[in-house]
């Protein structure tokens, strides 16, 4: 199963072709979205991408777009955590997503938002990673370990951190207690990974984050940084995952 999590940016607005060309390259079996804010546009994007079943909400930030009819989904916005989208794919059963977009921010007031809707979505998944469930997208958040490349980030941005302690970890720091493991680590011990912005990338923001029985069944996960046109469609790059059965 080919899975593929993309933040189009801003709901898609004139990149509509772009995304729906990417997408369509990648030829994936489920896509999560984040910033699909316009049902419209996400609805042009699947079709562009031959993607025929189109899950997704207005308003909502994350969506999902799918090859075969899914076997379930639900959309959950428990306690203080931004909504997201639970999905069972068609085809494997075993395996339950959850498309997520944390609130940005590399500060640390925007690691304690993060960590509120983390805390809330750990309370709503029993407390641990279970054998079955993947959480994907854009978390926006660094992984300990990451050495992201602050020198090439703006001048207010830098200025920000050096005053507020530098980048916080906590968000990924707490995931990897619960047992979900960093897919795109675990295959690319030394390998930078970086997803944002798509035409230089400087920071991991996107993620696959697997529980441990999962993870010999993860044979891709890598940023899509080939993809045509993938410049130009979005300031993320997908992250594609393929999970073998």
């Amino acid at each position: 199963m080919r899975l593929v999590s993309y933040n189009v940016r801003f709901g898609g607005g004139s990149r509509v072709a772009f995304l729906g060309a990417v997408l369509a390259h990648l030829e994936p079996d489920v896509v999560l979205l984040q910033e699909a804010t316009d049902p419209v546009a996400v609805d042009r994007i699947a079709h562009a991408a031959g993607l025929g079943h189109v899950y997704r909400r207005p308003g909502w930030s994350v969506a999902t777009l799918s090859r075969e009819p899914l076997l379930g989904h639900e959309w959950h916005r428990p306690g203080r955590s931004r909504g997201f989208v639970e999905v069972v794919p068609a085809g494997a059963p075993r395996i339950r997503l959850v498309g997520l977009h944390l609130p940005a921010g590399l500060s640390a007031r925007g690691e304690r938002a993060r960590l509120r809707s983390v805390d809330t979505l750990l309370e709503w998944a029993g407390g641990a990673a279970d054998d079955n469930t993947i959480l994907m997208g854009d978390l926006n958040s660094v992984a300990r370990g990451d050495a992201p490349s602050v020198r090439a980030m703006p001048l207010w941005l830098r200025l920000l951190l050096r005053f507020d302690g530098g980048i916080r970890t906590d968000v990924q720091d707490r995931l990897a207690a619960a047992g979900w493991v960093d897919a795109f680590r675990h295959l690319h011990p030394t390998d930078a990974g970086f997803t944002l912005p798509a035409l230089a990338p400087q920071v991991r923001l996107d993620y696959a984050l697997v529980p441990p029985g999962l993870l010999p069944a993860v044979t891709v996960c890598a940023p899509a940084l080939d993809a045509p046109m993938v410049a130009r469609a979005s300031d993320h790059l997908p992250l594609v995952t393929v999970i073998e059965d």
